[in-house]
């Protein structure tokens, strides 16, 4: 009798979001747990790298940048129940610098589940930031290992990714593949099949995986070291307590503010 209450008075809180939101309430919907805080903190004019059928839910103006075409990823995600939804893609680029574009281009740069897939984090994390105004943010978000198929692999030492950053690492290590396909064979939602032939096949082809692991703890640790090298202000590294497989970190870019031209 209680948990059916429940849950006709979430349905009714769900419709009711829906109509003052005028979109349909998701996971990163601006009301979730997941979504708030981005909501709060991306303003302006932003970049969301990596959307897919899951785009933050922003008061703001968004460019949306992909490896791929709309129209492919939505050919490739075809029998998702959400493929719809993915966003219309305005940039297609697969490289972790953008030469094409300026500096303090935006207001924000925001994403999920992307940093641990690129070779270089600390050089991705300060191109990201160079894109942003000064006071602009770059928002986060990075899966704890603990709570997905990463959970048999070692964190990536703090030492590992101050040294890449330092020797501008360009590709990610056969070592990387190696630890991602051995210990992940078996968990949930990995297909993959466990062999020497398939790492370097993958080394070869700098297959998209998750490079590196983090925790909480290891994210931060790592954030405040990098703030030593790169200009930014560490404004949010915590933990999602209803879902702890999130942790969200927000960046504020450090430096002179843009000043507007005058009026004529």
């Amino acid at each position: 009798m209680t948990e059916g209450v429940h849950q006709r008075a979430r349905q009714v809180v769900r419709s009711w979001l829906e109509s003052v939101s005028g979109r349909t309430v998701h996971g990163r919907s601006r009301h979730s747990d997941f979504g708030r805080k981005a909501y709060e903190l991306c303003k302006g004019k932003g970049l969301e790298i990596g959307a897919l059928h899951n785009p933050f839910d922003l008061d703001a103006e968004v460019v949306y940048l992909d490896q791929r075409k709309t129209a492919e990823l939505r050919a490739h995600f075809k029998k998702h129940p959400r493929v719809r939804r993915i966003s219309q893609i305005q940039l297609v680029w697969k490289g972790d610098a953008y030469p094409f574009i300026d500096d303090n281009a935006f207001d924000f740069v925001v994403n999920s589940h992307v940093l641990e897939h690129v070779c270089n984090p600390g050089r991705v994390i300060q191109e990201w930031l160079r894109i942003v105004r000064p006071g602009g943010i770059v928002y986060m978000v990075v899966p704890d290992k603990n709570h997905c198929f990463d959970r048999r692999r070692e964190i990536t030492s703090l030492e590992h990714l101050i040294q890449d950053y330092e020797a501008d690492t360009k590709l990610i290590e056969l070592a990387h593949y190696r630890d991602y396909i051995f210990n992940t064979a078996g968990e949930a939602e990995v297909t993959h099949e466990a062999s020497e032939e398939f790492a370097q096949k993958c080394f070869k082809g700098q297959t998209s995986v998750h490079a590196h692991t983090f925790t909480a703890r290891s994210l931060d640790e790592f954030l405040r070291t990098l703030a030593k090298r790169v200009p930014f202000e560490l404004v949010l590294c915590e933990q999602q307590r209803s879902a702890p497989l999130h942790i969200h970190c927000a960046l504020r870019k450090v430096g002179q503010p843009r000043v507007q031209a005058p009026n004529k």
